[in-house]
């Protein structure tokens, strides 16, 4: 099974986008267990949001999965917008990473970081933000599918 979205060639480089949101689906959520790594960084939850073309996956270890499928319903996100300060973006990047089981070329990785195209919820204007989707070491197989495409409403 090939995990890995389709990648528009004006995607901004893994090493470089620190400004762009991260879209967050689950334990980063306002009210999920690791969104304090947002308030230690700065960052603000700025609007919620619902994004075609994945499937939502509960894993056994208390976190979901998302998969790029073209026949999958929404999935409901929040927008995590960066600090305005470059180092505390830097520092945010790397703790979201590694939270993620993301490296930048890891043949394992749980979770793959992906730039995608999204409607800004303050502007309905499209724009490039960050979203984990499960990587090549997420074991997704037999996990039961969410179907509502919210991780809180499971």
């Amino acid at each position: 099974m090939d995990l890995s979205p389709d990648i528009a060639a004006d995607a901004p480089a893994l090493d470089g986008g620190l400004d762009l949101p991260y879209l967050v689906y689950g334990t980063l959520r306002p009210g999920g267990s690791n969104a304090v790594l947002v308030d230690r960084h700065g960052g603000v939850h700025a609007g919620s949001l619902t994004l075609d073309g994945y499937a939502m996956y509960d894993a056994p270890a208390g976190y979901p999965y998302i998969v790029p499928r073209e026949t999958a319903g929404a999935i409901a996100l929040d927008v995590l917008v960066p600090p305005a300060d470059a180092g505390a973006r830097e520092s945010l990047r790397a703790d979201l990473d590694a939270l993620e089981g993301f490296e930048v070329g890891g043949r394992l990785n749980h979770y793959e970081r992906v730039a995608v195209s999204f409607p800004d919820p303050a502007t309905g204007i499209a724009r490039w933000g960050w979203l984990y989707v499960a990587g090549p070491g997420a074991l997704i197989d037999g996990l039961a599918v969410i179907e509502s495409g919210d991780w809180f409403a499971r």
